[in-house]
């Protein structure tokens, strides 16, 4: 009976990953800093300088290469995220040197930019106005930032969370955090865990978010600014 409801957890998980379960998909959320420093921030491509925006209300978004060149002309960006109401929504941009594309959908939140025809050699923003709410570095092809917010009429389930950091030659100390901001307003910090070098996470039962919850994980150095990442 056991190996039984093994085989049927391990398709059944394929099965999502397949987007052959109706009403269910894989989210990956990924962050990292190549100097995240002793000040608790959600992990991305700025955190070492800025803790990550969220838009008070929708907006269109620009986005850009910073080549500075005709070089990245005609790559196009794929941008994914909620709209006024949280329900998901998603708009495709193709990036111009002379006028960077807006997009024509307003994003309340930003979970996903990904590259979907061609290589940015520049880094890559998606901004409004003075405001920069997600960031592609060159050559990786998509952000890599650790939030997530939940779209209207949907639960997220976490199974687990990896956190690393170190300077690149040796194990440092570290401190995780797991911020999550309800639909309500009320702010949840919680999770607080020191690690060294490597924190892993795996829950036997998974963790069930509501729907509209920004999920933030947040990562500090305890000495110094190091390499940090977060899955």
């Amino acid at each position: 009976m056991g190996f039984k409801n093994y085989l049927w957890d391990e398709q059944f998980n394929l099965n999502v990953a397949r987007g052959k379960v109706r009403g269910a998909k894989i989210v990956n959320i990924f962050g990292h800093n190549n100097s995240q420093g002793t000040a608790f921030r959600t992990v991305w491509e700025k955190s070492n300088t800025t803790d990550l925006l969220k838009p008070a209300s929708a907006v269109q978004m620009t986005v850009a290469s910073d080549i500075g060149t005709t070089a990245d002309d005609g790559v196009v960006i794929r941008v994914i995220g909620l709209d006024a109401n949280y329900a998901e929504i998603a708009e495709n941009v193709t990036l111009n040197n002379a006028t960077p594309p807006t997009t024509t959908n307003s994003f309340l939140r930003i979970n996903t930019v990904v590259t979907v025809s061609g290589n940015a050699t520049g880094n890559v923003s998606v901004s409004n106005g003075a405001n920069e709410y997600a960031h592609v570095l060159a050559g990786t092809g998509k952000n890599q930032a650790s939030i997530y917010t939940v779209p209207a009429g949907c639960s997220f389930y976490l199974y687990r969370i990896d956190a690393f950091m170190n300077d690149g030659a040796s194990a440092k100390p570290g401190e995780f955090r797991n911020k999550s901001t309800l639909s309500s307003g009320v702010v949840l910090r919680v999770a607080d865990t020191p690690y060294l070098n490597q924190m892993n996470i795996k829950r036997d039962f998974p963790f069930k978010y509501a729907e509209k919850t920004d999920i933030e994980f947040q990562i500090r150095s305890l000495s110094g600014t190091n390499y940090c990442g977060v899955f």
